[in-house]
């Protein structure tokens, strides 16, 4: 049942991204076929998650703020689809959690910003993705998302007609263990991607 309405919600998304955003793909090969990964992305709106989700072949898991599961069909149908529930972002259950989940070969889409962006400019990154890299040892995959703040803006309640675009870039393998250092060189490569 999960499955089905996984896919059912990518069917959906179909024309949901086709009709109302006229998504672009650039990069989409540059998902790996197998084993886990991380996704790194810049955030502009909470439109970010499905568009992700939506884009890459594989099943993503990802962190959601704890209070959008008071909801109990809403929280289980965000289950599904791959959010995990935290109460705060960079604690460290959090990052144990997400570790947990690379280490059983699944992949994790991470807001290095840790917010969203409010005037569209990629901030810098948080200490927390670099935990992860250096301990889980995963590609990371830069993502560079434009015109989901169009779509779904800052306060708005509904989506908006806007183009998206979403660049995936090539795979990079970070060998650094400064938590710091690792953060600053995938926020660099996602603002390289045009």
């Amino acid at each position: 049942m999960k499955n089905f309405i996984y896919m059912l919600g990518k069917f959906i998304g179909f024309f949901v991204f086709h009709l109302f955003f006229s998504i672009e793909i650039k990069g989409k090969e540059n998902f790996p076929k197998k084993g886990a990964f991380i996704i790194a992305a810049n955030h502009l709106s909470y439109l970010d998650p499905p568009t992700i989700g939506f884009v890459c072949p594989k099943k993503l898991n990802y962190f959601a703020k704890y209070s959008l599961f008071k909801i109990k069909i809403f929280s289980n149908l965000i289950k599904i689809l791959g959010a995990i529930p935290i109460e705060r972002e960079g604690s460290p259950l959090t990052l144990r959690k997400g570790l947990d989940i690379l280490k059983k070969g699944e992949s994790l889409v991470i807001f290095p910003e840790g917010t969203r962006s409010k005037n569209g400019e990629i901030k810098e990154g948080k200490p927390g993705i670099g935990f992860l890299v250096a301990k889980s040892k995963v590609p990371v995959i830069p993502v560079r998302l434009i015109g989901t703040d169009k779509a779904l803006p800052h306060g708005s309640k509904f989506i908006r007609i806007a183009k998206i675009k979403v660049i995936v870039g090539r795979p990079i393998y970070i060998e650094k263990e400064n938590y710091h250092e690792i953060s600053k060189s995938i926020m660099n490569a996602i603002r390289e991607l045009k």
